[in-house]
């Protein structure tokens, strides 16, 4: 049987979590999917566990990358030009898809053949689904690419089921970007017109853990990936202009991007360069000239000792409400 949805799922040293996510794809009500697990240099028996079940399954692919750049983002690109399937599904080596997940995203999109891609909730778990009872899911209504540009992302990279020939159109993932590159691919998707749905229900589950190497916690600490996000928001920035526009609500998500990357660097210990990336949003003339220095004022205050740190994050939440650099104000970043 011919593939007919591709899942695509980077790895590297997660051999238990990775079985379990297997398993999930495994156990799907519908069949004819390809799994392909591409696997960014683990030495903890990743190799022999995929190549056994390959062999009992053919449906399962082992691909080990062997180019010089590395990251989940290049296996990603990697799963998607060798992947045979019309269909493409994003799922993390710690994840897990509900079983009629496949069935489901599969019907919608082919029953609807001018979207590029169908997207579903999420749930989050720590141990087994269902222990922390909680979803991610944000309202339905409302505009998802200033969602994204306010890195309140409204859906994540499992959510998705897309064309693998819209993926394509756009490039995939952008391998040279060092963070935020799910953001990135998303951003350039909704800017560049892609038709999609949403839908409420929840199909598949993410596992919470916390790891010291997550990119996802490297970006918000690392001083290198600090320093490259300002490039990455003028490549979104350059992305809206192109796209559909920029408008108030966008200008201003993109204005908060760095004020949140300033608030970023100054608790990484580097109040100057924490000043520089926030004047960044004035030179590009994102920020007004009483916008910026209100802002320049809030991380002067948080950079005042411990006191100051508390007094000027108290009313740094409020002023971030007020000025709408959150799509939803009352939101505790």
């Amino acid at each position: 049987m011919n593939a007919t949805v591709a899942v695509i799922t980077p790895t590297k040293n997660r051999l238990r979590l990775l079985c379990e996510t297997m398993d999930s794809v495994q156990h799907q009500t519908y069949d004819a999917w390809e799994h392909i697990i591409v696997d960014d240099g683990s030495d903890d028996g990743t190799c022999e566990e995929v190549t056994k079940r390959a062999a009992a399954d053919s449906r399962f692919r082992y691909i080990r990358r062997t180019c010089e750049r590395s990251g989940a983002n290049v296996c990603r690109n990697i799963g998607i030009s060798e992947s045979s399937a019309e269909f493409i599904v994003f799922l993390d080596s710690d994840d897990l898809l509900r079983p009629d997940c496949l069935e489901r995203r599969v019907k919608i999109i082919q029953r609807n053949p001018d979207l590029d891609f169908v997207t579903f909730a999420t749930a989050v778990f720590e141990k087994v689904p269902g222990d922390l009872g909680h979803r991610n899911q944000n309202d339905l209504f409302g505009d998802d690419l200033t969602r994204f540009l306010s890195f309140e992302c409204p859906w994540i990279i499992t959510g998705p089921i897309w064309r693998k020939e819209a993926l394509l159109r756009i490039g995939g993932f952008d391998e040279g970007l060092p963070s935020w590159q799910d953001v990135d691919l998303h951003v350039r998707a909704l800017a560049s017109g892609f038709k999609y749905l949403r839908y409420s229900e929840v199909d598949h589950d993410i596992r919470w853990q916390f790891e010291h190497t997550k990119v996802s916690l490297e970006q918000r600490r690392s001083m290198n990936h600090l320093e490259a996000a300002p490039s990455i928001f003028a490549k979104f920035e350059k992305a809206v202009r192109e796209g559909p526009g920029m408008n108030w609500n966008r200008q201003r998500a993109l204005c908060g991007l760095y004020f949140t990357v300033a608030e970023m660097t100054l608790a990484a210990g580097d109040g100057s360069k924490a000043l520089r990336c926030w004047k960044e949003a004035k030179v590009r003339h994102l920020a007004p000239n009483p916008l910026y220095l209100q802002g320049a004022l809030m991380l002067v205050l948080m950079s005042m000792g411990r006191v100051g740190r508390r007094v000027g994050a108290r009313l740094s939440h409020k002023w971030k409400g007020m000025v709408r650099f959150r799509t939803i104000p009352e939101l505790v970043q």
